[in-house]
């Protein structure tokens, strides 16, 4: 029962998609901007009014950085979503569920189903950190949902304290679970009942859900039955998860543009020179006629050595000749 209680268990397990989510045109279109910065801003207004103010620059965005996009997760729903700047995609960034603001795996969202299925158990991974709480007697009546033979077993009739430990769950989603007792740590593994301690109970629980069929549900009798098959560990190692049935996966993402358009920088403007006057287009003419007068002289005599070369040349060779 315990090899096959532990493989459902892990058939239950969230599947990552094969392939990476892709950057594409969505169906349907943006909420229109204006509507989204009005919220926006109503938002940091209010968070303003409760926050420090030395503390904003670290607390609140800034709405000129905010870029959106909209995402198609794996349970067909499209939203859009808000990130600082547009460098990182948002299958690339933990999103946190609303509850305990817990970090969720890496391309995980948050999306509420009514039709969504119950919570499944899942085996703790990791033990993280602890912390008490103190709590007064239990009253004496049980709350409507328990039995009272089972409510007077484990009614707490003076105030007691409890130390909840925070916990990484097998699918990666955070959890929090009791110890038995305050210096309890993860080193020292669960406590276990005594065999004929576990057959009695065992006993006890089918007697009682034959009695009433209906204070159980079938996932929380497999995990009982669980349970009695490992002799009834405390700690429990495994607790129930309330986030596997509202994460869900990013399969395709669209970018939709900066929250404030960002303002272009003005080209810069090449201004006409100022048009100069008479008199000093009048000095500008007489200079150039006059470089061009001295160029004319420069190759009157560049011509003129030309011509006169080949008669010195002419000269020499009748020398030579009549030599």
């Amino acid at each position: 029962m315990a090899d096959s209680s532990t493989n459902n268990r892990l058939l239950l397990l969230p599947n990552r998609p094969t392939s990476p989510p892709a950057l594409q045109r969505l169906p349907g279109k943006a909420r229109p901007r204006d509507e989204v910065l009005r919220e926006c801003e109503a938002e940091t207004a209010e968070m303003r009014k409760r926050i420090p103010r030395v503390l904003w620059v670290f607390l609140i965005p800034d709405l000129s950085r905010a870029f959106r996009w909209r995402v198609q997760l794996d349970c067909g729903c499209i939203t859009e979503v808000i990130t600082r700047e547009d460098g990182v995609p948002p299958h690339e960034m933990q999103w946190d569920e609303p509850i305990h603001n817990w970090p969720l795996p890496m391309g995980q969202m948050i999306c509420r189903h009514a039709d969504s299925p119950p919570e499944p158990y899942r085996d703790i991974a990791e033990w993280g950190e602890r912390k008490e709480v103190s709590f007064p007697a239990d009253p004496v009546e049980p709350p409507d949902y328990m039995d009272p033979q089972a409510w007077s077993v484990i009614r707490h009739d003076e105030p007691h304290t409890s130390a909840f430990w925070t916990v990484t769950l097998a699918c990666g989603h955070l959890s929090e679970a009791i110890a038995p007792e305050l210096d309890w740590v993860p080193a020292s593994g669960p406590h276990r009942a005594a065999p004929e301690r576990v057959q009695q109970m065992s006993a006890e629980f089918e007697r009682v859900w034959l009695a009433n069929p209906e204070l159980q549900t079938e996932r929380d009798r497999e995990h009982t039955r669980r349970m009695l098959a490992e002799n009834w560990p405390t700690p429990r190692p495994e607790t129930l998860c309330y986030t596997c049935t509202e994460a869900r996966w990013i399969l395709a993402y669209e970018r939709i543009g900066w929250l404030i358009p960002r303002q272009r920088k003005p080209a810069k403007s090449v201004s006409a020179a100022p048009t100069p006057s008479r008199s000093t287009l009048e000095r500008r003419l007489r200079k150039a006629e006059a470089e061009a007068e001295r160029l004319r002289v420069e190759l009157g005599q560049f011509d003129e050595e030309a011509i006169q070369q080949p008669a010195h040349e002419e000269h020499g060779l009748a020398r030579h000749g009549d030599a």
